[in-house]
């Protein structure tokens, strides 16, 4: 994933060197979320489900992805507007809205930013640390916080 520089919710996909577009009709941005099933590594890959026999075909949300470099007429997306409405981790979701801070950077933006986690500790420990930098900060609320913290404890993680 690369932010542009100028508006940090509007992002490009990568699967390694190779990126990837959105294939949909229309002018408005395509919505994703992406850190829900985030690995411990922060691999988003477990985010995206293979297309059977197409390599680098996925959909996300129902919409599907190809490599840029594949050339078609259909109409692609090559930018993405993330969605995250609410703190989610793995299955495991707060029920807590998704802060923001002014430039766009949301809150799971700088806890995943951390990645890769060596292990389950190690997340919960940057979970914890960005809340209290939140809470701090006047962004979160401590009750909410203390809500993703506990969520993040009790999600399961992909490696």
């Amino acid at each position: 994933m690369e932010k542009a520089p100028d508006d940090p919710g509007l992002q490009a996909l990568f699967l390694g060197p190779v990126g990837l577009v959105a294939r949909r009709p229309g002018p408005e941005p395509v919505r994703f979320g992406l850190y829900g099933n985030a690995g411990l590594s922060g691999d988003l890959l477990p985010s995206l489900t293979p297309v059977p026999g197409r390599p680098l075909h996925y959909t996300l949300d129902e919409v599907g992805l190809a490599p840029f470099a594949e050339g078609t007429e259909d109409p692609t997306h090559a930018y993405f507007r993330r969605s995250e409405p609410r703190v989610i981790f793995g299955t495991s979701d707060s029920t807590v809205a998704s802060p923001a801070r002014e430039d766009g950077t949301t809150l799971l933006d700088e806890i995943w930013a951390g990645a890769p986690f060596s292990g389950k500790g190690a997340l919960v420990a940057r979970v914890r640390a960005t809340v209290d930098a939140w809470v701090l900060a006047g962004l979160l609320g401590r009750a909410d916080g203390d809500k993703v913290v506990s969520t993040a404890r009790r999600a399961e993680y992909a490696r």
